[in-house]
């Protein structure tokens, strides 16, 4: 028998070993001598705000697929994440991958590093040049996620501070002089702002910008405005510098948390009041969590992304009052909340875009270019709203 078919044979039963005893086995051992220089890469995938709602799904959908990715590919990419997180986080974030990807017998390596979003790109040039040492010909993939979102005490500095951390993070890429690709999370609100009418006439598309969200009116404009600056600076400089840019535009991001309890997600706050009827539950545009991960993964790898904007959302607003009723229907089945104390507002019409008429264009393009299908609202609700019930109910215990 040829040699290298052996050698190959053996490769995939001991990965398929590892996979069944939940052993780990280092990428490197596994590549064997090879002439190919294309037979084993390394991927760094570099992930600020990992310890956030949409950071830490992304590094999860990284560490949960590279598995299944290095036994369907020829190439075989070994994975390593660096999730910079807040310097009181390092800790107890690395203490949680190492505790995971055990469990989960992932070949992916995760190291965690301090970051701070406003000290001038400082602790971004510390990590890059840890790639840079460790990793010379890596392809290095910098996912731009770290944001503040929600009410602040002071949302005009916050949103400031949100284009500042944008702008600084952008230029320390091009300082750096690596070639590497950025994937920018930026949201709907740069695409419109509240009453915005889409430039076609009928429904957004990755064309729109928000260009009427002013700083300091209220959270939520300072926030639009953020996001719709901090894309624009990004774009700005990195088609200046040559530097690959993916940005994604998700809508309001909804979807079970892999870590609630640790988060100060406002997704996650504003659910958990719907489901335990504290709060009236709103119609909402919506995308999965998981899948604006496997969103932000693929953008990362697709050749042909470099350069576009998506919008990673369903196409249509959410009724309040189905949302509710899913609600109701998981408080009933799991019996941790009282479905009679959920509530809707019937008010809302959708706005510029009434409710129930497509607001967005995104899913074809989606499923054709980043190769990603978005999951129904109704899954979303009720994976999230189950999974919150559960754990508040562990932690009343």
């Amino acid at each position: 028998m040829n040699p290298l078919h052996c050698r190959s044979i053996g490769m995939f039963s001991l990965i398929l070993w590892s996979l069944a005893f939940g052993t780990t086995v280092a990428l490197s051992s596994l590549s064997g001598p090879t002439n190919s220089p294309t037979a084993s890469k390394k991927r760094v995938h570099i992930v600020t705000g990992a310890s956030g709602y949409v950071g830490r799904a992304i590094v999860h959908h990284i560490c949960e697929n590279a598995s299944i990715s290095l036994i369907q590919s020829e190439v075989h990419h070994c994975q390593d994440v660096l999730c910079l997180v807040r310097p009181n986080r390092v800790a107890t974030e690395q203490a949680y991958w190492n505790i995971l990807l055990q469990d989960i017998a992932s070949p992916v390596s995760v190291r965690v590093l301090p970051y701070d979003m406003l000290d001038g790109g400082a602790s971004l040039k510390d990590a890059l040049a840890s790639v840079v040492v460790e990793q010379d010909h890596a392809e290095t993939c910098v996912y731009h996620v770290a944001s503040v979102f929600g009410p602040t005490e002071d949302h005009q500095q916050t949103a400031l501070d949100n284009v500042k951390g944008t702008e600084d993070l952008v230029r320390t890429l091009v300082d750096s002089g690596m070639t590497c690709r950025l994937i920018m999370t930026s949201s709907m609100a740069a695409v419109r702002g509240s009453g915005q009418r889409p430039r076609n006439g009928k429904y957004y598309t990755e064309q729109d910008w928000n260009t009427i969200s002013l700083l300091g009116a209220n959270w939520g404009a300072s926030y639009q405005w953020s996001k719709a600056e901090s894309e624009r600076k990004a774009w700005e400089i990195c088609r200046h510098h040559n530097i690959p840019m993916v940005a994604l535009c998700p809508s309001f991001v909804f979807g079970p948390p892999r870590d609630s309890i640790n988060s100060n997600s406002y997704s996650i706050t504003l659910v958990g009041q719907w489901a335990r009827g504290e709060s009236q539950v709103q119609s909402r545009l919506f995308v999965d969590v998981r899948d604006v991960a496997a969103a932000h993964v693929a953008a990362a790898i697709e050749l042909e992304a470099a350069g576009q904007r998506y919008i990673v959302s369903l196409e249509t607003r959410a009724p309040s009052q189905d949302i509710a009723t899913w609600l109701r229907e998981v408080c009933q089945t799991t019996g941790l909340s009282d479905p009679e104390k959920v509530h809707f507002d019937g008010e809302f019409d959708g706005g510029a875009i009434p409710i129930g008429s497509k607001e967005v264009d995104a899913i074809d393009r989606l499923r054709r270019e980043l190769r990603v299908t978005l999951r129904p609202i109704k899954d979303t609700i009720r994976d999230m709203a189950g999974n919150l019930l559960k754990e508040t109910a562990q932690n009343d215990c």
